[in-house]
């Protein structure tokens, strides 16, 4: 019976995640505004979306609507019930705190690509974050003006020279490419090893309920519902929104 019951939290975890690399697209409000001028600054370039290489597309489009449905019927209700009962102020501290845990995943990936300035900036941020910002619940590093950098396997990946691979809409987790599913999967396991919280011996921020506070947090973060244009070329734009969107990351990691 635990077992039943840990599996089903696992399976609303994940769901809770959904889009979690659509939502990415959200995450910085700067690259996102970026990312849809690179639409409208170009008109012509428009004709172009079809084209966006995708040899699994039946696959895709079926995740597509799976994830849609997914969302419709299980997603927004738990997300819009939590920011019902959630005070801003506590929504605000959540939000803080996960972002602050996952500063450790880009130190680790800078590291691993030799970026050792990169990676002590992100190790100063999460630090006084923690410290002076009580865990992490208050942002006091973007305050004093410390930079947000970001990094990821994927990105790792990148650095090496590793191709993004097929477009891949994963069920649950939305849009990304081979390379970065994979990376997804490492991204995991070293924010399993990082967790500074358990080796304190503290909590795991990993925990099944706090896995699912993740997922809500995350989820109630993004601007972004399937099919809300109403548009029958929906699937294409954000196919093409996602591939550019991953570019301007890849451009920023090389910096």
């Amino acid at each position: 019976m635990k077992i039943k019951k840990l599996l089903l939290l696992s399976v609303l975890s994940l769901t809770l995640i959904s889009c979690s690399n659509t939502n990415d697209i959200k995450t910085s409000d700067t690259d996102y505004t970026e990312a849809n001028n690179v639409v409208y600054a170009n008109p012509g370039e428009s004709n172009f979306i079809a084209d966006e290489p995708d040899p699994w597309e039946p696959f895709n489009r079926r995740m597509y609507y799976f994830n849609y449905q997914i969302e419709r019927l299980l997603i927004t209700p738990i997300v819009n019930t939590y920011k019902f009962i959630t005070p801003d102020f506590v929504e605000d501290r959540v939000s803080n705190f996960f972002k602050n845990a996952k500063v450790l995943n880009t130190m680790a990936n800078s590291a691993f690509q030799f970026k050792g300035r990169k990676s002590m900036r992100a190790l100063g941020r999460f630090t006084i974050n923690t410290i002076l910002g009580l865990g992490g619940l208050f942002d006091v590093a973007s305050k004093m003006g410390m930079p947000k950098p970001h990094e990821d396997f994927g990105l790792t990946l990148a650095y090496y020279g590793v191709g993004r691979g097929p477009y891949l809409v994963l069920p649950i987790l939305g849009p990304t490419y081979l390379r970065d599913a994979f990376g997804m999967g490492v991204d995991s396991v070293v924010a399993g090893k990082t967790d500074i919280y358990k080796r304190m011996d503290l909590f795991s921020s990993s925990n099944t309920g706090l896995t699912v506070l993740r997922g809500v947090d995350m989820r109630k973060n993004i601007d972004f519902h399937y099919h809300q244009t109403n548009s029958p070329f929906e699937y294409e734009y954000v196919r093409f929104l996602y591939s550019k969107y991953r570019g301007i990351q890849e451009a920023a990691s090389k910096q």
